[in-house]
């Protein structure tokens, strides 16, 4: 299958305000496949999110090549297509938010790209069908919850039509209940709308539910495989300052006490199941 996304010895530096030369990202290859959950993990400054800016040509590579749908995002000529291709939602959703009522915010994309004003109003209640805030259409956005907010910045990226989404650190800024609505409703997109996803974040518990993780350290990748194969690696987690799901800690440690458990456990329902197999 051809990769919707894809980088190849990837470089970006750029100049602090010492005016020295730091390299972000040094050398990355990776392949994202249309209609995959890849997760992004690592701790502050391991380039994870530089890496996501790259995919939606906020930024180009200092040296070698990020390409998305065959398009080249250092050449200015793609850029247009580029982002019309991949989304993006940010930290901070009243970053995203521009708009009095709900939807005049998930409409102001589309004015602005020229979408004829016959398509707009189905395009927007489609969107907002989407992420379960239909009813919130002629709210005002400052009276919303932080994930009810999330979840129009959400909006206002799918009325674009994306055919992937970039999440970077989307519920960093949230509740426990605005995390859980959040993460409902990136899998959703994902398996009912075979959108693509690619998240950015630190929390295990959230990369978890993603078909591949990628983790990075000093801007470089230093592992990639399933949730399984990842987070299995306990020591090699805590080495790289990642605390591993608590099911894999117990299991690891488990283990190395001398308790024969099977390979690979990550989630709280593997675990119970080796430890108590007649339940």
């Amino acid at each position: 299958m051809d990769s919707i996304i894809s980088v190849q010895n990837l470089t970006h530096t750029y100049t602090d305000g010492q005016n020295n030369s730091v390299k972000a990202l040094d050398g990355i290859n990776l392949s994202i496949a249309p209609g995959e959950f890849v997760a992004i993990i690592g701790t502050n400054g391991s380039g994870k999110s530089t890496l996501a800016r790259h995919f939606n040509a906020l930024l180009t590579p200092t040296e070698g090549i990020c390409l998305v749908n065959g398009l080249d995002t250092s050449k200015e000529e793609n850029m247009w297509q580029v982002r019309q291709t991949v989304g993006m939602v940010f930290q901070n959703p009243d970053n995203q938010i521009v708009a009095a009522i709900v939807e005049e915010d998930v409409a102001f994309g589309l004015e602005n790209i020229g979408v004829p004003s016959e398509q707009i109003r189905p395009r927007v209640e489609a969107a907002l069908a989407a992420v379960n805030m239909s009813a919130y259409a002629q709210q005002a956005p400052h009276r919303l919850s932080g994930g009810q907010k999330q979840r129009i910045a959400i909006a206002g990226v799918m009325a674009l039509e994306p055919k992937c989404i970039v999440f970077d650190e989307p519920t960093a800024m949230l509740d426990p209940k605005g995390r859980k609505e959040i993460v409902s409703t990136v899998v959703k997109l994902n398996k009912e709308k075979h959108i693509t996803i690619v998240y950015i974040t630190h929390k295990m518990e959230e990369a978890i539910l993603a078909d591949r993780i990628v983790a990075m350290e000093k801007g470089k990748i230093v592992m990639m495989g399933t949730p399984a194969e990842v987070f299995s690696q306990v020591e090699l987690m805590n080495k790289l300052g990642l605390e591993a799901p608590l099911a894999a800690e117990v299991a690891f440690h488990l283990n190395k006490a001398g308790h024969k458990l099977p390979a690979n456990i990550i989630t709280h329902k593997e675990l119970c199941k080796a430890l108590c197999p007649s339940m």
